[in-house]
């Protein structure tokens, strides 16, 4: 960024009366830069504000384009006959038989074998 300068130029003779006077009051009191300062973040609070306002307008259209779709997919569903189920089912977990403690499990096929040396642990019994 560029050293600031101390003062800036203003060509008074461009300026209105009323302007002029404005500005005039402002300097006499030793206040014209906080006016000019307080002017200007006001016109960089408007345009924030006016770009909130573009921004408030895009959602506005996303959601109507949403909507459209919506509709579209709705009609598309009651053509296809997509739309005549109101609900959905919720799929029925497989029904296999579950052990828990104390049940006895009816098993056909057993596979695995048992060694000697697996038996030898439980004779101490």
């Amino acid at each position: 960024m560029s050293e600031r300068q101390n003062a800036f130029t203003i060509k008074t003779n461009r300026l209105s009366d009323e302007v002029y006077n404005k500005l005039a009051k402002h300097a006499k009191s030793r206040r014209l830069g906080d006016y000019i300062s307080s002017l200007i973040l006001r016109d960089l609070d408007d345009s924030s504000n006016g770009r909130k306002a573009i921004e408030d307008k895009k959602t506005y259209e996303m959601f109507e384009h949403i909507k459209n779709e919506l509709a579209d997919l709705k009609t598309l569903a009651k053509t296809t006959g997509f739309g005549r189920n109101h609900s959905f089912k919720e799929e029925e977990p497989s029904k296999v038989p579950q052990l828990k403690e104390g049940k006895i499990a009816d098993l056909e096929n057993i596979s695995g074998s048992l060694d000697d040396d697996d038996l030898e642990e439980y004779n101490d019994f």
